[in-house]
């Protein structure tokens, strides 16, 4: 840095030096990287998937024969009963997965997912705790209405998280729109609906004897409030075209890299019943 020099007239030139500046300490390199904030859609992949790919099929599904249940991929095995906590807030309407932290709490996030539950009008879903039932249906229909849905995993009696819903078999083209639209409120008839890809992620993430939490929740858990906002999707279009060949897979896990520490032991569906034909 060069020093700046001022000059002060009279019969002798006079200098006069400007005090150098204080020297700043070199800080110490140091091999640990500025923390990064990790983004919400980490934790919510569902917010940057279009409309397809939320309410579509992926490869585990051959809509060309669909009465083959060949064509499934079934988990063959699960991560161990303890490996998540699912936890149901039924005021805010969304579905929390959490791991173990380094004291055993399940305080880890690792998946946050918009959902509606049962209606005041058919019966609100119950609150409880309940460990998740081995019995698993990839596609299949309800008694009453005839409409179905994918990827089911059974809770208790008879109430599943699943898919959004078709009004016929296996056929995506028939997606009930307002399956889709309504998520985020109370609509089911007792079942927790999700997107595709959230069902599809518990369908084969948890395994049974999973804790499940169902909870009242409150206007006052600002932290579930916030979840809750952030879980923005893209609105459904008047019109769509819906095929397996087209729906793109952006999920950030893959079937193969699922922990497999629990053998699956395939228990039939009494209800929903999975059509013969």
């Amino acid at each position: 840095m060069n020093e700046t020099i001022s000059i002060q007239a009279a019969e002798t030139p006079v200098m006069t030096a400007i005090p150098s500046p204080t020297p700043t300490e070199t800080p110490e390199p140091t091999d640990t990287p500025a923390p990064t904030e990790i983004p919400f859609s980490y934790y919510a992949p569902t917010v940057k998937m279009s409309f397809e790919e939320l309410v579509g099929a992926s490869a585990d599904f051959n809509e060309e024969n669909v009465k083959d249940e060949s064509n499934f991929i079934f988990p063959k095995a699960y991560p161990a009963p303890d490996t998540y906590k699912l936890i149901v807030d039924l005021t805010w309407q969304v579905v929390m997965a959490y791991a173990k932290d380094e004291n055993g709490e399940y305080t880890v996030p690792v998946r946050y997912m918009l959902c509606s539950t049962g209606s005041p009008k058919y019966g609100e879903t119950r609150v409880g705790e309940w460990k998740m039932k081995p019995t698993k249906v990839r596609f299949g229909n309800f008694n009453v209405s005839g409409e179905s849905a994918q990827y089911w995993s059974l809770i208790y009696s008879r109430t599943y998280f699943h898919s959004v819903l078709y009004a016929k078999y296996r056929r995506l083209n028939t997606l009930v729109l307002d399956s889709y639209r309504n998520l985020g409120t109370k609509q089911s008839h007792g079942c927790i609906r999700l997107t595709v890809p959230d069902a599809r992620w518990i369908f084969y993430n948890i395994g049974y004897d999973t804790i499940c939490e169902i909870r009242k929740g409150s206007k006052t858990d600002t932290e579930t409030e916030s979840i809750r906002k952030q879980l923005v999707l893209p609105e459904a279009p008047a019109t769509f075209d819906i095929t397996v060949a087209g729906t793109p897979y952006t999920d950030n896990w893959t079937i193969e890299g699922v922990q497999t520490d629990e053998k699956y032991p395939y228990v039939f569906a009494t209800q929903p019943p999975v059509p013969k034909s």
